[in-house]
């Protein structure tokens, strides 16, 4: 799991399936995913859907929903 600024905030799910294909998602929002023969292919695809479903909310004048992080005190 890793939070990254290109994916606005939000964290990015990155595994191997059973057939060895590499599957990107972003966590808070599963639907938003990508396959690809590699680690780095699966997030540079996953980087071209994200910026398909922002291009989306913004033509819907709808904004981005922002992740709010909620830490526990130790």
């Amino acid at each position: 799991m890793q939070i990254s600024p290109v994916f606005n905030g939000y964290t990015i799910n990155l595994f191997q399936d059973e057939d060895g294909d590499w599957l990107a998602c972003l966590a808070e929002m599963p639907n938003v995913s990508a396959f690809a023969d590699s680690p780095q292919a699966a997030l540079a695809e996953l980087e071209i859907a994200w910026q398909g479903v922002k291009e989306s909310y913004h033509k819907h004048g709808e904004p981005i929903p922002i992740i709010e992080r909620v830490y526990a005190k130790p």
